[in-house]
């Protein structure tokens, strides 16, 4: 079988890495690095306790997989168990569905009743809820990006950076291969794993699937001595987590707005208000950081189908066309399960963990949906989907 995964990230890396053994793949990458868009915007934490079924599932099944990796990727120690508290300001009941989803797959949350005893972060902090999950993790994108691709050349995988894909090719009613630059490439199966650039790709085959780019910023802060071996620690209601990141924190106030890009690299530059709205969440709500001197930032993207789920496996209505995309925030979060579960259905095999009906790429979705531009879950603004 002769596979094209278009989008080097680490959806589209995954992927080609399950399947190199079984097939001959090929890996085009617009931009010229691989891992260099969402999958290095990204704050690094796998989260399992989310706030979709399978999200968290995807979730699960990758940190079931970054504790047990084979040797050749475990050798670019590409994780770090860091722990993590989630809790919430306003909404006694946001994510008590999560942790009891969680705690029945054997994950450990455990209810705090005195957070700040775990996350010294939280002193002071008055919260309707909050968990400790001890086995929570870090991913470093750089390291899975690594070992992915040097299983890939292994495995004799074709890999194409700094080379567009400019349309898929379909004969027949089936697609047949891509088209860059350079000429055409057959294959048997493409797999759309291109991030904010796949509705894009889909709509040059007459597919309409819906696939909106939510940017997002991140600040980083000057040394911390409060930093060291603290759990990541995320208010989930009102929109604001921090990390640890080189002695200081990676924090964010979770804002969304709609941003369509044209071209790669699709990072950008730290703007006034959302800095100003990160700040004035710290200063509200985590007064230990208050006045915390920021020394760098910038924002990425996360591409979400107006559901809020991803999108994997086979197009009903394309035969040979597969999608690994949509995974919003959570690309290092479920990398190494939607690798795994859409090679396994490329293949035949039975994904038991996972319900592929609920993430197909043609079920149907709201034209309306709530994106969250202050981060916070109770001050959504509703747009319609392509408005830009």
């Amino acid at each position: 079988m002769q596979v094209v995964v278009i989008g080097g990230g680490l959806a589209g890396l995954s992927t080609a890495w399950h399947l190199a053994p079984h097939a001959t793949v090929r890996v085009f990458e617009r931009g010229g690095a691989f891992g260099a868009e969402a999958s290095a915007q990204n704050a690094g934490m796998i989260r399992r306790m989310g706030e979709d079924p399978y999200e968290r599932a995807l979730a699960v099944r990758t940190s079931e997989r970054l504790a047990d990796l084979p040797d050749d990727l475990a050798a670019f120690e590409p994780s770090t168990v860091t722990g993590a508290v989630l809790g919430l300001v306003t909404d006694p009941l946001h994510l008590h569905d999560a942790a009891a989803h969680l705690r029945a797959r054997g994950v450990r949350v455990e209810a705090l009743d005195r957070p700040a005893e775990v996350a010294p972060l939280l002193e002071g902090v008055d919260l309707q809820h909050a968990w400790y999950l001890p086995d929570e993790r870090v991913a470093d994108a750089h390291a899975l990006v690594s070992g992915f691709e040097a299983g890939l050349n292994a495995n004799e995988a074709h890999l194409h950076r700094g080379e567009a894909v400019v349309s898929v090719a379909v004969e027949a009613g089936r697609v047949v291969g891509v088209r860059t630059a350079n000429g055409h490439y057959p294959a048997d199966a493409v797999v759309l794993a291109a991030g904010a650039w796949s509705s894009g790709l889909a709509a040059g085959m007459g597919l309409d699937r819906p696939l909106v780019p939510l940017r997002r910023t991140l600040l980083q802060t000057a040394s911390d001595p409060l930093a060291q071996g603290h759990p990541w620690t995320w208010l989930d209601d009102v929109g604001l987590y921090v990390r640890p990141e080189s002695g200081g924190w990676l924090l964010s106030g979770c804002d969304e707005a709609i941003d369509y890009p044209t071209d790669a690299p699709s990072t950008g530059p730290v703007e006034a208000f959302p800095r100003a709205l990160a700040l004035d969440k710290i200063e509200r709500f985590f007064p230990r950081l208050a006045g915390v001197d920021i020394r760098g930032g910038w924002t990425g993207l996360r591409t979400f189908a107006p559901d809020r789920r991803p999108m994997l496996g086979e197009d009903a209505e394309l035969p040979g066309l597969w999608w690994a995309a949509g995974l919003g925030g959570f690309g290092v979060t479920c990398s190494l399960g939607v690798g795994e579960a859409v090679s396994g259905w490329m293949r035949g095999l039975e994904v038991p963990w996972l319900d592929r009906h609920a993430v197909r790429p043609g079920r149907r979705m709201m034209r309306r949906w709530s994106i969250r531009p202050m981060g916070d879950l109770h001050r959504s603004k509703l747009v319609r989907v392509g408005e830009t």
